[in-house]
This record gives structure tokens, sequence and C-alpha cells, in this order.
């Protein structure tokens, strides 16, 4: 009886979080979670968590007013790779002792998520491929496409402590209209992240941070954007192990 109820509070805390990330949050923020190895054969991992996307130096909007120098640049920016929080769910399942199958979605973005996963004696090298699809902001017609490649070396130790550190490029496309203006936006992402899980048996707690390279080049009406610099991801999730 107390294993079932803890599992039908877990689904409600995940029904709750894929509610939330529904309504709240606009920012691009997509952690990686890879905890301490893929999810195990016929299992299903629920998870609910936040992130905030932190763009630092040419990528943090410059506030100025319209028609002001960098003007331009502060828009497609606050468009097309915007800091902030966002609520985050995501689901995996266990398709075999090499390989699990995900969806992760935030408020603004869905992503699919392939893994493999290499024995290395006591750690795993988890590998594989996720196709993502978003908008770029609540009150305009674009869309986002992209995909990311990771590569991940992961350690669980006892179910009680999973660590995982790595590395990670996405490109990322961004067409649509902002105001009256088209924008056309080309991204390039390259980084690196590290993450621990902390937890007993069916629930663990995540905690990651990402630290990327961001290059966007692209056309902003008649005026050509390019920008670039890091953006921190600092992550948190509640995952439970069906």
């Amino acid at each position: 009886m107390r294993a079932h109820g803890a599992i039908l509070s877990g689904r409600s805390v995940f029904i709750f979080g894929a509610s939330l990330s529904l309504l709240l949050g606009c920012a691009p923020a997509m952690p990686s979670f890879a905890g301490g190895s893929i999810v195990p054969t016929g299992r299903t991992d629920l998870a609910t968590g936040a992130a905030y996307r932190i763009p630092v130096g040419d990528l943090s909007p410059a506030a100025v007013s319209p028609g002001e120098p960098g003007a331009e640049l502060d828009q497609a920016l606050s468009f097309g790779a915007p800091g902030g929080a966002t609520p985050l769910v995501f689901v995996r399942h266990g398709l075999g002792s090499r390989a699990d199958l995900g969806v992760e979605a935030t408020a603004s973005s869905a992503r699919a998520h392939l893994r493999g996963r290499l024995p290395l004696g006591t750690a795993s090298l988890l590998f594989g491929i996720a196709p993502h699809v978003g908008v770029a902001h609540d009150d305009t017609s674009a869309v986002r496409l992209g995909g990311t490649i990771p590569l991940v070396l992961a350690i669980d130790l006892f179910s009680l402590y999973e660590a995982w550190i790595g590395a990670r490029i996405t490109v990322e496309h961004i067409r649509g209209d902002l105001g009256a203006l088209p924008v056309s936006l080309t991204g390039l992402r390259t980084g690196g992240v590290i993450g621990l899980a902390v937890g007993f048996r069916r629930f663990h707690v995540m905690m990651e941070l990402g630290v990327d390279h961001e290059l966007w080049t692209g056309d902003l009406g008649d005026n050509a954007i390019d920008a670039n610099g890091l953006v921190l991801t600092p992550a948190f999730a509640v995952r439970l192990r069906l």
C-alpha cells in the first residue's frame, strides 16, 4: 500500500508539473538530466522541475529603446534567445540494456531523446540524438527547429547517488515575424554539463548546471544579426522511477 501510494503521489507531482509547464515560462532552456545511466529495461522515469536560462556577454539584452544603436540586436536576442525561468517535465522508458527513449517538454519547446549506453566498468558513456521543436515567443507565429548531440560520462552508486559530466552540441534555426519585421536566426550551441542526483529507491532529486557558448547569426528585416556569448543554465528536478 505504501509503494502504491508513493507511485500515485509521484504521478500527481508529475501531472502538476506538466500542467504548469504549459502555462508558465518561455525561456528555451532544456537541461539534459542524464542521470547515472539509461533507464533499466521495462522501467519508466517521470520527472518534473525547473530551469533558469542566464545569457551573459553579447547575448544579454541591453534594454535599449527602439531607434537607438543596438536596438535591432536587442530585439532579436529577446525574441530568439531569451533568458528566464521555465518549468519542465520529462518521461523516459528503458528499451533494453543499452538504450532508452524519452520525451521532454518545457513551456515553449518539446524534445525527443534516443540514448545509447556503452558500459565502462562502474561508469557508463551515454550518447544519443535529441531533435526539438518549439515556439520562439508567446505572441508570434515563429517556430524553432533544431537538434542536440550529447556525450556524457555517468555513474550510478548503489542507486543512492548519480553523477554525470559531459559535452553537447546543438544547432537551431528560428524563423517567423517580430512585429512587422521578418526574422531568421541560426544558432550554434557548444558546451558542457555537470549534474548530481541524490535519492533512495524510486525517488531522486536531480541538480544540474549547463555552461554553453552560443553563436547567433541571421537577419531582422534588413538588419544583419551577429552575436555570441555564454549561457548558464542551472536546473533541478524530482524523478520517480516506476
